[in-house]
């Protein structure tokens, strides 16, 4: 889900900037599969959020006041963003006939 992932990130990259990639092309040692998204192993192996679901769009976001560019306050308007764009791609897919069928996409943000 690339796509939703995508949009998800520009509502992010609105409020607050946007993790780069490591030299080697990574985030936290997980390959990035584009801007601010990375591929990690199954989250339900790892126990994280997006595993306990077997939801055709699921993602875990991390968003964190761990730079001077952010605070406290950027990262809760942040995550709304996250979460409100992520809904809003799902509405307007709906409204052109798409779906959310298929296999679940998930991803770190």
């Amino acid at each position: 889900r690339l796509e939703w992932h995508a949009a998800i990130i520009d509502a992010v990259r609105r409020v607050t900037h946007i993790a780069p990639a490591d030299p080697d092309g990574t985030i936290i040692g997980e390959p990035v599969l584009q801007e601010g998204v990375i591929g990690i192993p199954s989250p339900r192996s790892l126990g994280l959020c997006a595993g306990v679901t077997d939801a055709p769009y699921a993602t875990t976001t991390e968003v964190y006041p761990d730079s001077p560019k952010a605070d406290a306050d950027i990262c809760n308007r942040a995550q709304v963003a996250a979460i409100t764009s992520a809904l809003d791609f799902l509405l307007a897919e709906r409204r052109a006939g798409g779906g959310a069928g298929g296999a679940a996409a998930k991803a770190e943000l």
